[in-house]
């Protein structure tokens, strides 16, 4: 085999590791943000057991606010019932609230409570966190190597396999 035929191998292998991985590394996200979590499930005295879609919502809510139902679902990449649904539980929680603005009622927009801005802080704040450890690791390469990095992943993500 080529030497380029092994590196293709190389890649694609890693690949794929990457992807399943991907599914790892999640379930440790959502571990880390249970346990900031607890405490504020003590200061609300109830449980509060969240998705990932539901927490990704509160912080959507949380930067776009106010913010109706078409854009979170175009700022997230969900279907405009799975934004109902989620909302209907985030509302149940007592994270968002409903409200309509000017004189149009079927317009439904989300707030944040105060509750849900907590977990908003939550939140952004693991995500700096892992964002910085990011920026970090990618120190180590050259400016030429982050070009080639940059149109790889954007390569990458319009390729549909």
């Amino acid at each position: 085999m080529e030497r380029t035929d092994v590196t293709k191998q190389w890649v694609l292998k890693h690949f794929i590791e990457l992807v399943s991985q991907q599914e790892i590394r999640e379930s440790l996200l959502a571990v880390r943000f249970r346990e900031e979590m607890r405490q504020l499930e003590q200061e609300l005295g109830t449980p509060v057991q969240l998705t990932l879609s539901e927490i990704h919502l509160v912080a959507c809510i949380g930067d776009y606010s106010p913010i109706n139902v078409t854009t979170l679902a175009e700022k997230t990449q969900l279907t405009k019932g799975s934004i109902t649904r989620i909302s209907k539980r985030l509302l149940e929680l007592d994270l968002i609230k409903r409200q309509q603005i000017n004189e149009n009622k079927k317009e439904v927009y989300y707030t944040l409570t105060a509750a849900g801005q907590k977990v908003h802080r939550i939140h952004h704040r693991i995500h700096g966190e892992i964002e910085q450890r990011f920026l970090a690791f990618l120190d180590q390469y050259t400016p030429e190597q982050l070009a080639f990095a940059r149109r790889f992943m954007k390569d990458l993500l319009e390729w549909g396999y």
